[in-house]
């Protein structure tokens, strides 16, 4: 192990104990280079509890201390270790080995099941990938490595973006790398060598100030140099929308920004130069959704796009330790399954993948997992813990030579007590896990559909050589001919091409929301397939509804300033409606 190599330090018994272990092997580090990570509050200490840590990214800490003692949640266990720098530790507080976190259960328990119904897969998987790795014993920790010296590719990357800065005419680079890689000590060091050439006007944005700090460190390292008067960090929302010019705009940690507020920042400055760099990890907030959804609208805008990457990690040596188990345990690196030339649908292989197997089976997991993630913007580590324990999830595969090439997971929702869709109709309470159940009760405002069974679809996914083949449409008709609800549905960011999908298989819009979402800047649609007939009294209803207000809704999105749709989206959302009342 070289000494930028990061450390993981497992430390066990109860919260007293293992906060005790946790200060004495921080015992002489700066408290401003140790970042503390619980929901449960720490003695003395100010804490970050687990949903705040997304607003840490593009800072970096000596230590990271995670009390793992009431939950794991792996979203926060990625973030986390692309905190530490080079030589620093991640420090996990956890229960003694084989006593799982109670809340674990908790958090995945959905009408009509009991947290006896919530498996313990996930859990075990993580104790297996901290067996099969290198832990470090507790012991006093030293001061991380701070100093970096880049490397030829990060050199190689901060050229192509100085020359980018500098010229006359409109441009955008993209820039992806996984954490670690530089990638905001690069644009900090374009810009700064930019600066030498020619006075700009710049404007750096994030999510949050605190994650442009590496950005302008690198940017404006001296007070001889001091280039702060040219470059200044500006709120995004601020960004979108402001008259002020500016040469240069680097968006940094791109991927938390929602597709559509990087739309508004693209469009809203035709003749800047323009650099947004992101991690893609699903649990760095949307970073899919910011390679599947912006940058394939950005492809078909004005400015030429460069595309630029980082692999070479540089905040820590490569073959980190710590990178690999995180890797390992969260399945970072899972991918779909080897190139598919050709097949015949007859070669095609339907089933439901029960749970045990799935976690015994580490090449069906993989394949599955993979799949989601090259797919879907939404996929995160967190999907990988609901999809071994959440109860009411079911998983279904198509495959061929017993690889997995198209997966979807459902949901099973509604038949709610009567007592439960009052109080979701009210607003007394939400129901955890029915995500449709929910928004027909409260936002379309009807408390009879929570007594009727739906099943969800959530994600479908097709492997990358098999697409436009049938197979989704076969998945789908599967899906159809296992269950028997009152209604099929599902929820998604809206697009043509899906909204064309899902009415061929007897799906129609219910519903269109009133906001863009947070990950694509798209509507998100309700689509719903009727079978009983309680739920085609019910379709009927909500259709003339929507066609009663889907036009003012329009309207008013338009009014107050937001992306507008495309015409022929907004014509495919209001085709077929009945007349309206």
């Amino acid at each position: 192990m070289t000494d930028r190599h990061r450390r993981c330090v497992v430390l066990r018994g109860t919260e007293e104990e293992t906060e005790r272990q946790a200060l004495e092997c921080i015992e002489g580090l700066d408290e401003d280079h140790v970042l503390w990570v619980s929901d449960a509050g720490v003695h003395d200490r100010v804490h970050t509890p687990f949903v705040e840590v997304k607003r840490k990214l593009g800072v970096s800490y000596d230590v990271v201390v995670l009390d793992l003692h009431h939950g794991l949640n792996a979203d926060v266990i990625g973030q986390c270790h692309g905190f530490i720098w080079g030589g620093g530790a991640l420090i996990l507080r956890m229960l003694p080995l084989g006593q799982a976190p109670k809340n674990n259960r908790a958090r995945f328990v959905v009408h009509p099941y009991t947290p006896d119904d919530v498996g313990d897969r996930f859990y075990r998987r993580f104790e297996a990938s901290l067996a099969r790795h290198h832990l470090d014993a507790p012991q006093r920790l030293r001061p991380a490595h701070r100093l970096v010296t880049g490397s030829a590719e990060q050199r190689e990357v901060v050229e192509h973006l100085t020359r980018l800065f500098v010229v006359e005419s409109p441009r955008v680079a993209v820039l992806i790398s996984d954490r670690g890689r530089g990638k905001s000590s690069a644009l900090g060091l374009a810009l700064r060598a930019a600066l030498t050439t020619r006075s700009l006007r710049i404007a750096v944005t994030a999510a949050n100030e605190a994650s442009t700090a590496e950005v302008f460190r690198f940017a404006i390292p001296t007070e001889a140099e001091d280039h702060s008067s040219l470059i200044e960090y500006v709120r995004p929302e601020i960004l979108a929308y402001t008259s002020t010019k500016y040469d240069v705009i680097i968006v940094d940690e791109a991927a938390q920004l929602s597709v559509q507020l990087l739309q508004c920042i693209t469009l809203g400055h035709p003749d800047s130069r323009l650099a947004l760099a992101t991690t893609a990890q699903g649990y760095e907030g949307t970073g899919r959704g910011f390679v599947l959804r912006f940058i394939e609208w950005l492809k078909h805008q004005p400015r030429p796009v460069m595309s630029l990457n980082l692999n070479e990690p540089i905040r820590w040596d490569a073959q980190d330790p710590l990178e690999t188990l995180v890797y390992d345990a969260l399945l970072l690196d899972a991918s779909v399954a080897p190139q598919v030339d050709s097949f015949e649908l007859s070669e095609i292989s339907h089933s439901v993948i029960d749970r045990d197997s799935l976690f015994e089976n580490e090449r069906l997991l993989r394949d599955f997992f993979g799949l989601l993630v090259h797919a879907h913007y939404r996929t995160t580590p967190s999907d990988l813990h609901r999809i071994l324990d959440a109860p009411n999830l079911r998983l279904h595969v198509l495959t061929l030579n017993d690889r997995v090439v198209a997966a979807t997971m459902i949901a099973l929702e509604g038949s709610l007590p009567q007592s439960t869709s009052d109080a979701v109709y009210w607003g007394r309470a939400r129901v955890r896990g029915n995500a449709l159940a929910e928004t027909l009760i409260s936002h379309s405002g009807h408390q009879e559909a929570g007594a009727l069974s739906m099943v969800r679809s959530i994600r479908i996914a097709v492997h990358p050589d098999m697409r436009r083949r049938g197979l989704a449409t076969l998945l789908v008709k599967q899906i159809h001919e296992s269950y028997q609800p009152d209604l099929f549905g599902t929820l998604f960011g809206v697009t043509e091409g899906l909204l064309r999908f899902r009415r061929s298989l007897g799906y129609e819009v219910i519903r269109v929301g009133a906001s863009r979402g947070s990950r694509t800047g798209e509507p998100a649609v309700v689509m719903i397939r009727p079978v009983s007939q309680r739920a085609r009294d019910l379709y009927e209803a909500l259709r003339e509804e929507l066609a009663r207000d889907l036009p003012t809704q329009l309207d008013l999105q338009r009014v107050d300033g937001e992306v507008p749709l495309s015409p022929e989206l907004e014509h495919a959302l209001m085709r077929a409606l009945p007349p309206p009342a």
